[in-house]
Parts: C-alpha cells; sequence; structure tokens
C-alpha cells in the first residue's frame, strides 16, 4: 500500500494548467479526454471513483486484520505495528479525499462559472470639486481721521450695518475756524510785501534790458563776422599760394626749354639756322623775365585783388560790430546795480505761496471737518480704533464722543457685504482642475448661493500642516443680508462635464504602474483591458479609450476569478454570480470529509488505540485543508 500511495498525486499537487482543468490524477481521465466524452464519460468518473473507494477501503480493512493477527503473534511487537497501521490508515484517507476532491473540481470546471458585469453606456458625467473656505468681502476700506480734532458725534458701534453715503462721525470746528482765518490774513499781508518788492525789482530790470537787449546776439554775429573775415585771409593767402607755384611750374618749364635751345645753338653750324634758334631763345628770355616779375608782385593779380577788397569791406563791419558791443556793456554795467537779485524774489514769491497753501489747507481742513467721515460704499463695521478721551484716559473699547484724534489716526474698517467671496486653498493634486469662471455651488449657515472662481494665485504658500497650498477666491453672484463676514462655507466646484461619453462605475477601474485597466469578459473568457480615462464624479468616471459602448466589464472580481478564466456573463441585478457552482459542489465535499471521518474512527476503534484514532484524524482534517487551499490558488 505505501508503493501505491507514492504512486498516487499527494495533497496538494493536483496542478492546473491555464484553463484552470486538472492534468490527471492515478492514472485517470485528463482535460482533453473529459472534454471529448462528454457528460456521460464524467458520470462514469465519478463512479469509478466510488468504486475504486470501497475497494481501498476493503484492502485496508484486510490489511489491517492481517497486520493485527502478525501482532498477535509476535507479542512484544503489536505496539509498533499498531502505530505504522495508524500512518497507512491516514494516508489511505488522504488518498480518497484528494480523489473525490478532483473528480469534483472535474465537474466544476466543466461548468462556466457566474460572475457579475454591468454594460459600458454612453452618458453624461460632471466632475466636482467639494471644500471649504472663509466669507470675506471683497471690497474693504479702512478709515482715518481726516483732520486733527475732536470727535463731537459717534453714529457706530461693532458689527452694524451702514448705507453708502451715511455719515458715520462729526467733529468740532471751532478750533480750525479760527485756524483757517489767520492763515487767511498771514496770506494776504504776505502778498502785498511781496508785490511791492516787485515793484521796485522790475523798475530797475526794465531799464538793465534796455542795455542789454540784443547784446547777446550782436556778440553772437561778432564772432561770426571775425570768423568770415578770417576764412577770406586764408582764402586768399591759398590763392596766392597756388598762384605761385604755376608760375614757378611754367618759369622752371620756361629755364629748361632755354637750356635745350642753347644746346642746339652750341650744335648748329648753318647760319640760317642758328639765327632761327636765336630768335627762340630770344623770346624765351623775355617770358622767363615776364614771370619773374609776376612772382616778385603776386598783389598785382586781378583776381588777388578782388579778394583783398572784399577782405577790407568785412573787416571794416567787423570793427563796427565790436564798438557797438563796447557801447552796450557800458550800459549794462552801469544799469545792473539797481537790478534786485533773482534768488530774492525767488524766495519771496515762495513765502507768498507757501502762505497761500496754508490758507488754503486751513480751509480744507475745515470743510473736510465739516463733512465728517461718510461711507464710500454699504457695508459692516467690522473694526473700531481705541481712542482714550481727554476727559477719562483709562476708557477704551472703542471711539468716544469728545475724543481728540490726530491727522491719520486709523478709525474704523467697513467691509462690503454686497461684494463678498470666499477664499479658498488648493493642492497640488487639485489646481490643474480649478479654472477661473467655474460655475461653484456656495453654501453658507445652511443657505445655497451661486459662486464663481475669481482668482487662482500665483504663487503658493505654506498652511497650518506646512503643506504649500495656493489660494484662491470664489465670487458669490447673489450675496443678500443673510451672508456673514468671518463664518465657513462649503463649496462645490462643477470643475468639468462631457455629453454622450462612454461611462463606467468607478470602483471597477483598476490601476498599476502601466496605467488604469479593467476587467471585461469577452466571449465567455475574462481579459483585462487597458484604458484611458478622463473625468471622474462621484461614482462614475468617463473612459476614452479601450473600450466600446456594449462591452461587459467584471463588475466584482474576486480571489475566485482571473485573467482567462472561462465565466459566465451575469448582468447586475439578476442574481449573485457563482452561487450554482458553490453550491453544486458544497454535497460532495462534505460527504467526502465525512467519509473520512468516519473510516477513521471504525479503524481505530477496532485496534482499540484511542491514540490513533487522535493522529489518524488530525493527519486527514489538515490534509484536507491543504486540498482545499491548492485549489482555490489554481483557481
Amino acid at each position: 500500500m505505501w508503493e501505491a500511495a507514492q504512486d498516487k498525486p499527494q495533497a496538494g499537487s493536483v496542478f492546473m494548467n491555464k484553463g484552470n482543468y486538472p492534468m490527471g490524477l492515478n492514472g485517470g481521465y485528463k482535460m482533453s479526454e473529459l472534454e471529448n466524452k462528454g457528460a456521460e464519460n464524467l458520470t462514469e468518473v465519478q463512479e469509478t471513483a466510488k468504486e475504486k473507494k470501497k475497494r481501498e477501503k476493503a484492502e485496508a480493512k484486510e490489511k489491517k486484520a492481517q497486520q493485527k493477527r502478525e501482532a498477535i503473534m509476535a507479542g512484544g511487537t503489536q505496539k509498533k505495528k499498531k502505530k505504522k497501521i495508524g500512518w497507512i490508515i491516514a494516508l489511505v484517507l488522504v488518498v480518497v479525499i484528494v480523489g473525490y476532491s478532483v473528480v469534483t473540481s472535474v465537474i466544476a470546471k466543466n461548468t462556466p462559472m457566474q460572475v457579475n458585469t454591468i454594460e459600458v453606456t454612453m452618458g453624461s458625467i460632471e466632475e466636482t470639486m467639494s471644500t471649504s473656505g472663509t466669507v470675506s468681502s471683497e471690497q474693504s476700506k479702512t478709515y482715518y481721521a481726516p483732520v486733527g480734532a475732536t470727535i463731537s458725534e459717534m453714529k457706530i458701534a461693532l458689527g452694524d450695518e451702514v448705507a453708502e453715503g451715511q455719515q458715520l462721525v462729526s467733529f468740532d470746528t471751532t478750533e480750525l475756524e479760527n485756524r483757517k482765518a489767520k492763515a487767511a490774513l498771514d496770506a494776504s499781508a504776505t502778498a502785498n510785501s511781496y508785490r511791492s518788492s516787485q515793484y521796485q525789482s522790475n523798475k530797475n530790470e526794465s531799464e538793465y534790458n534796455e542795455a542789454t537787449i540784443g547784446l547777446d546776439e550782436l556778440k553772437i554775429l561778432a564772432e561770426q563776422q571775425e570768423q568770415y573775415v578770417q576764412g577770406l585771409k586764408y582764402q586768399l593767402e591759398d590763392e596766392t599760394q597756388r598762384e605761385r607755384e604755376k608760375l614757378q611750374d611754367w618759369l622752371g618749364k620756361l629755364n629748361q626749354e632755354l637750356e635745350t635751345q642753347n644746346n642746339k645753338l652750341a650744335e648748329q653750324s648753318d647760319s640760317d639756322a642758328r639765327k632761327g634758334i636765336q630768335e627762340i631763345i630770344q623770346n624765351l628770355n623775355n617770358s622767363i623775365r615776364e614771370t619773374s616779375n609776376q612772382l616778385s608782385d603776386l598783389s598785382m593779380s586781378e583776381d588777388l585783388r578782388e579778394t583783398q577788397r572784399i577782405i577790407d569791406a568785412e573787416q571794416k563791419k567787423l570793427e563796427d560790430m565790436k564798438e557797438e558791443i563796447s557801447k552796450r556793456e557800458g550800459k549794462e554795467s552801469s544799469s545792473e546795480a539797481g537790478i534786485a537779485d533773482p534768488y530774492s524774489k525767488q524766495q519771496q514769491a515762495d513765502t507768498v505761496q507757501s502762505a497761500q497753501i496754508t490758507a488754503s489747507e486751513a480751509a480744507a481742513e475745515l470743510e473736510k471737518a465739516q463733512a465728517g467721515v461718510v461711507a464710500e460704499f454699504p457695508g459692516i463695521v467690522t473694526k473700531i480704533a481705541t481712542v482714550s478721551t481727554s476727559k477719562d484716559a483709562t476708557k477704551g473699547g472703542g471711539l468716544l464722543e469728545g475724543a481728540t484724534v490726530a491727522e491719520g489716526t486709523e478709525l474704523f474698517t467697513i467691509e462690503s457685504n454686497k461684494q463678498v467671496k470666499v477664499g479658498i486653498e488648493v493642492t497640488k493634486y487639485d489646481l490643474p482642475k480649478i479654472e477661473i469662471g467655474q460655475k461653484v455651488d456656495v453654501t453658507i449657515a445652511g443657505k445655497e448661493y451661486e459662486g464663481e472662481v475669481s482668482k487662482i494665485n500665483k504663487v503658493a504658500a505654506a498652511n497650518s500642516q506646512g503643506t504649500p497650498v495656493v489660494g484662491a477666491e470664489v465670487h458669490i453672484k447673489n450675496p443678500d443680508e443673510d451672508i456673514f463676514l468671518g463664518v465657513e462655507a462649503k463649496l462645490v466646484i462643477h470643475t468639468a462635464s462631457a455629453e454622450n461619453v462612454l461611462t463606467v462605475p468607478v470602483e471597477i477601474v483598476n490601476a498599476d504602474k502601466q496605467g488604469e485597466f479593467c476587467y471585461v469578459v469577452e466571449n465567455g473568457v475574462v481579459t483585462m483591458r487597458r484604458i484611458t480615462t478622463g473625468i471622474s464624479s462621484d461614482s462614475m468616471v468617463e473612459v476614452k479609450e479601450g473600450l466600446k459602448e456594449g462591452d461587459q466589464i467584471l463588475y466584482d472580481v474576486t480571489g475566485m476569478v482571473t485573467e482567462g478564466m472561462k465565466v459566465m456573463a451575469v448582468p447586475m441585478g439578476s442574481g449573485m454570480a457563482g452561487a450554482a457552482m458553490t453550491d453544486a459542489a458544497a454535497p460532495e465535499t462534505g460527504a467526502a470529509v465525512e467519509t473520512a471521518s468516519e473510516a477513521s474512527t471504525e479503524n481505530a476503534s477496532e485496534e482499540g488505540s484511542s491514540e490513533a484514532v487522535g493522529q489518524e484524524t488530525e493527519t486527514a482534517g489538515t490534509q484536507t485543508q491543504t486540498d482545499g487551499a491548492a485549489d482555490s490558488g489554481n483557481e
């Protein structure tokens, strides 16, 4: 029996091919044979297993009886043989249980598992983002004291609602009225003093102007005339030089020709020829003499004499200009002492202007004090500064009537409740989803309002947890009197939407390192399909690529279902898939375990040893659990 047990597959050794069918058990049917035999052959396999079980049980009993007889004959060795018999019985039980498990598995594998599926459909989807923020005003103004004065009347308190144009603070104007009157008198006296000084200065300045009018222009003309005369002189020199060079060149040529003729005369013996050469020599001497005379007195040239006449005329004009300049400069020097210093005149003018500014400021301060402080827009008083009074410096808690304030002292702050926003913080994960202009549902104190994203900051800041976040603002389109500043608001931002797109439930989309995927039942086989998703709502997600309308998507993937398995698709709502297969397999498996237990107990009773029974029962239970785990893993 031990050798026979070694030939059989051990517990957990039943392995599956890709179709999850048994490859063989103790020389039994393989999957290819079962597929050909059909349902009738499956029944025969079951019957063969039962007969085999009965036979093995009978053999075990016979073996045990033989061992018992041998033990009686052997005497002291009875205990060891009983222990060996117990192990053999346990092994037989394991083989029986494995046999039943394999047969049951073969039957179950030929019946496709039922799985829940959902159909891919076309529909609409909207993506939203929920967050919260703090309500604040889009328009805020801090008011300061327009003048230094005493508050005569205070008409607001913290939290009051004010209207546009409403007077909020009044001032005592008595001191400011006196200040205005004094500033006006000082400005008048300063202006009269300036006018008298200006009269004397203007008189002296008129005489000075008469002496100097056109003097600068005349000096410029004289300089230009002097440059012109000098240019004519340079021109005369250049023309003289050119004429001299011309005459010298001509004289050189005459002397050269004279030398040539003299040489010819010395070589000529013919009297007539010599006579002709002598005439030429005489003419050359006359020309040389005339050219020498011209070089001696170049000024006798008509062109040069004309240039000299022009120079003489322009030189006379230059001398006349210089004489006129000299006269005007003398007149300027004599009248300059009577002209007032320009810096002194400017100082007097500045004094007058300063007095006028002081008078204007006094008048403006009085006007501001008389107008008081008026609300520029409707809103709520959110802050009042603390200013003590001269009557009781220990009082505080706000502005009081009788308090004297300096110009620029902070008084109070008003924030509009008609232009309202909600400030939110956006993480880096939600930042790509949010855009200016998106519609927002705003809930404040249980009341809903319409809003839209109006601003997204371009720089991040760390929040209270130290996480970088980007600030954004949501403008409330329809504020009313029920809005309270500073309270929390809940927001639902409509980030994106799509019409007529493929949609599937969010929970059926899986992801790994390569991306997103889901399981599709295609021709009765579970197939993994890579997909590209788009926007998603709380329950649905848009599928851009990888699926088509009508595809059956596996809704609930458990350990019982793997890619490549043959299944029967059951649309959601028609019942729980897989129940039929589980219910069919359970009775036979239970019967096998029960039979094994009974056999173990029976054998143990025959031996009369409770220890053997416990060991065999524990071994059988462990083996059954292992077989079940192996089947689950293969499935």
